[in-house]
């Protein structure tokens, strides 16, 4: 089933800002990744990995199902590969 909506943790929001990355790029990642993520251990139940205009690669810890909406992505966490 196709991802559909994105819901954002205040803790994802803040860190787009710190890390000079968009909202668009977070979602292109999870849509572009989401049949390749990984288990992600800590918080959040997935990881997949994006990349920037600039090339840059960057990670998005995310939920899904968020709750019981199997077409929603709860975005948990954002940064930038150094």
């Amino acid at each position: 089933m196709p991802i559909e909506r994105f819901v954002w943790t205040d803790h994802a929001l803040q860190r787009l800002a710190q890390r000079g990355l968009t909202g668009d790029e977070v979602e292109r990642a999870i849509t572009r990744g989401h049949d390749t993520r990984k288990p992600n251990r800590g918080a959040g139940d997935w990881r997949v990995y994006g990349q920037r205009a600039d090339r840059r690669r960057f990670v998005v810890i995310y939920d899904q199902p968020a709750g019981r909406d199997q077409r929603a992505a709860r975005v948990v966490a954002v940064w930038a590969i150094r």
